[in-house]
C-alpha cells in the first residue's frame, strides 16, 4: 500500500444523558458503538485503528492506493451528511450513547509529515 494518500480521523463518543465521554473497551467496541456507515468503506482503504486518550478517542488512518480513491471516499464520506442523514449509525443497544463526534482529521504528505490538521467542534 502506498504511503502517499492517506489521513487520519479522530473520533469520540458522549453519553446522550449528561454529555460525558465514552470510554471504549478496544477498536472494536468503538467502531461498535459509533457504527460508520458503508461510505467508510468506499475505495477499500487499509485502515490502521488506534485508541488514544485513555480509550476515549478512536484514531483511524486511512491508506489507498491513489490520490482518486482517497477523493472518492471523502466524497462518499462527506455525501453522507444531510437534513436525515450522517456518516454513522449507533446500534440502538443503550439509550446512553449515541452522540458520536468527528473531532480532528490530519492529511499526510508523500514523506509521511502532516500537510494539513483540521479541527472540527461538535
Amino acid at each position: 500500500m502506498a504511503a502517499n494518500w492517506k489521513h487520519k480521523r479522530y473520533f469520540k463518543m458522549k453519553n446522550k444523558q449528561d454529555n460525558s465521554p465514552v470510554t471504549f473497551s478496544s477498536t472494536s467496541d468503538a467502531n461498535t458503538k459509533i457504527g460508520f456507515t458503508s461510505a467508510y468503506n468506499t475505495s477499500s482503504p487499509t485502515k490502521t485503528e488506534t485508541l488514544e486518550d485513555s480509550g476515549q478517542t478512536l484514531v483511524v488512518m486511512y491508506e489507498f492506493n491513489s490520490e482518486a480513491e482517497q477523493t472518492a471516499f471523502k466524497s462518499a464520506v462527506d455525501g453522507t451528511w444531510g437534513a436525515s442523514s450522517q456518516p454513522w449509525s449507533p446500534p440502538v443497544t443503550d439509550e446512553n450513547y449515541g452522540i458520536v463526534e468527528h473531532v480532528k482529521t490530519e492529511w499526510f504528505n508523500q514523506d509521511g509529515s502532516v500537510a494539513n490538521t483540521t479541527t472540527l467542534t461538535a
